[in-house]
């Protein structure tokens, strides 16, 4: 049954097992297409969702190396025997993992000088990816993951809406994993909770649509869509159509 209290467990199960194959292996040169190709084999034989939003682009398993990345150094201690692999084919997580680490003491650190020039929104996602990651598995505090935010607006100010609406993506997916959690079970609930999340991330003026919670809630933790409907309100598909 994909419900209960800690909606990931499969998911960490099958990210162990993966590890198990990596480190199993005797190899110290994996490549990061590698990586990505174990956890894909893995989730499918699983029947696993790997984290996301509506939308499920070409590099979603790539960003689930996140995943990968936060069950094999804070999980399973792994940093140290294999720095191979975490300053390899995960040095994007492990860099943007220690700033995220840092900027929690040292608000004035200059992130731009770190992550040097980004051109692209999907380089961003992929940033933003990491301390998502984190958070929802436990491993990083919200109040770091709303710093790096408010940081990265000050610092790429070109890719505020990009950031603006991964907040809104953030939103959702807490309130789909809270009734995956069955810690809201309906609508008064829901809206105290999305209230809530918005106010610690500074989205009060961008918030997910319930159409967006919903398709996260069903199509990532597997809710059926009977008990989705007593808690989100689903008339407004039309109005919501790109998010």
């Amino acid at each position: 049954m994909h419900i209960g209290i800690n909606p990931y467990k499969a998911r960490i199960e099958a990210l162990i097992k993966v590890w198990s194959e990596i480190t199993s292996s005797n190899r110290r040169d994996w490549t990061r297409e590698e990586l990505v190709d174990l956890v894909f084999a893995e989730y499918s034989r699983r029947k696993i969702e790997p984290l996301r939003g509506k939308l499920r682009p070409p590099d979603i398993f790539e960003k689930e190396l996140s995943s990968l990345y936060f069950v094999g150094k804070y999980g399973l201690g792994l940093a140290k025997e294999y720095p191979e692999i975490f300053s390899g084919p995960l040095a994007l997580e492990s860099i943007v993992d220690e700033l995220v680490d840092k900027l929690v003491s040292d608000e004035n650190l200059n992130i731009k000088q770190a992550l040097g020039t980004i051109t692209k929104k999907e380089e961003l996602v992929k940033i933003l990816r990491v301390p998502f990651t984190g958070v929802v598995l436990g491993f990083i505090e919200e109040e770091a993951l709303t710093k790096f935010l408010e940081k990265l607006i000050k610092e790429y100010p070109e890719f505020k809406d990009t950031i603006r609406n991964y907040k809104k993506f953030y939103i959702a997916f807490r309130l789909a994993e809270a009734i995956a959690k069955r810690e809201i079970k309906n609508r008064v609930a829901k809206e105290a909770l999305k209230h809530a999340i918005a106010v610690k991330i500074n989205s009060q003026k961008n918030m997910p649509s319930d159409r967006y919670i919903y398709t996260i809630a069903s199509e990532v933790f597997k809710i059926p869509s009977r008990t989705l409907q007593k808690i989100l309100s689903l008339q407004q598909r039309k109005s919501n159509s790109r998010e």
